[in-house]
């Protein structure tokens, strides 16, 4: 599973606007089905100007609540970044939560572009492994205990993805056996 957190969500869904005002990734984690996990900071690039701050403290996302100072000064080079990415997932299919994985793709060329690299994985939508309308749906939901209020974080979210689809497996193939994984504290 991939979840990538951004600077605003434009020309993630289309639209459009001028390159210095195109939203950019600012973090990107990945949850794998042995339990592993983990996310990197992306330090922006000097041509990537959006952010959409809090009212009243422009410096913290509104979404995700990661300051756009921490990303300057904990952020990755996003060669370094990519690169960590490709030697995760190589080869694989990473699931994400975007719908038609449209705005994770974008984001994720942004930082492939940036860092001047070919991405070598492909990025699917997890719903059109699983339905939405399907009763079991729920059930996974719940027993996968998701359910919660937090800023959104890339490793975190991409651990829950996870967690969602082991359960829904699970109640699938009346296995019982969701995976164990480690949700990391934040």
């Amino acid at each position: 599973m991939i979840d990538v957190e951004a600077s605003s969500l434009k020309g993630a869904m289309g639209g459009s606007h001028p390159p210095e005002r195109l939203s950019y990734p600012i973090e990107v984690g990945v949850a794998h089905d042995d339990g592993h996990s983990q996310a990197y900071l992306i330090h922006p690039q000097p041509d990537w100007q959006d952010w959409n701050g809090e009212n009243g403290n422009e410096d913290i996302g509104r979404i995700h609540g990661i300051s756009r100072t921490a990303l300057f000064e904990e952020g990755q080079d996003v060669k370094f970044v990519a690169e960590w990415l490709n030697e995760e997932m190589e080869g694989k299919i990473a699931l994400c939560d975007s719908p038609n994985a449209q705005a994770d793709t974008f984001w994720l060329n942004r930082l492939y572009e940036a860092a001047g690299i070919e991405r070598s994985f492909e990025v699917h939508y997890l719903y059109d492994y699983m339905a939405l309308d399907d009763p079991d749906m729920g059930a996974a939901y719940e027993a996968s205990g998701i359910a919660r209020q937090a800023d959104h974080r890339a490793e975190q979210d991409a651990v829950d993805i996870m967690m969602l689809y082991s359960e829904y497996y699970a109640i699938k193939t009346d296995n019982g056996a969701a995976l164990e994984l480690d949700v990391p504290e934040i």
